[in-house]
């Protein structure tokens, strides 16, 4: 199964037995398989890997989980006894991947921070807002990921992009589908 992995930037990461050193390309094997405890550690949902690995030189990976795999119900966090680094990925195109997962099951559960429902503002290098008429801003340089679901389920039926640039999207302006600028109100 394809899954996600987070490393700190010398490409270690801690396991149960302490700290571990990965090369891309490799695969790894281990005896047994449980999470939190042994095993190769990944998410299935891309947006996983933030909850342990979120600063700006970490590095993170497409990683194919295979042999004996254990889940539990911690950010879709999985444990698995075999594991191979398939390809690096930025942190924006971990949120595109993200966005992929979250079109391909629109009804898990969702508790990362950088997605919002209908409406969302930040500083960071990406954010994600779904919804039924989702709107974003960022500053420049802001990747804006806008989900539309249909008007009656949670199923995301498009997905759109767009980059704060300070020309055509400008900074801390709401922008909607079709990069359609927003007046947003302020709540009382």
């Amino acid at each position: 199964m394809i899954a996600y992995k987070g490393f700190h930037k010398d490409m270690t990461c801690t396991m149960g037995k302490g700290s571990f050193r990965y090369e891309q390309g490799v695969t790894y094997k281990e005896e047994s398989a449980k999470c939190t405890n042994t095993g190769f550690h990944c998410t299935e949902d891309p947006l996983g890997c933030l909850f342990w690995y979120d600063k700006n030189d970490d590095r993170y990976f497409m990683v194919r989980a295979e042999g004996d795999i254990n889940e539990d119900d911690c950010h879709s966090k999985i444990s698995c006894t075999e594991i191979t680094l398939v390809k690096e990925l930025t942190r924006v195109q971990l949120a595109a991947h993200a966005c992929r997962y979250m079109q391909k099951y629109p009804k898990r559960k969702r508790d990362s921070r950088y997605v919002y429902e209908e409406k969302g503002k930040t500083e960071e290098d990406f954010i994600i807002v779904r919804g039924k008429h989702p709107v974003a801003a960022g500053e420049k340089g802001t990747i804006l990921f806008l989900l539309q679901e249909e008007e009656k389920s949670t199923k995301i039926r498009m997905i759109e992009v767009y980059e704060v640039d300070g020309k055509e999207i400008k900074a801390g302006q709401y922008y909607g589908m079709g990069g359609v600028k927003v007046k947003c109100r302020k709540k009382n």
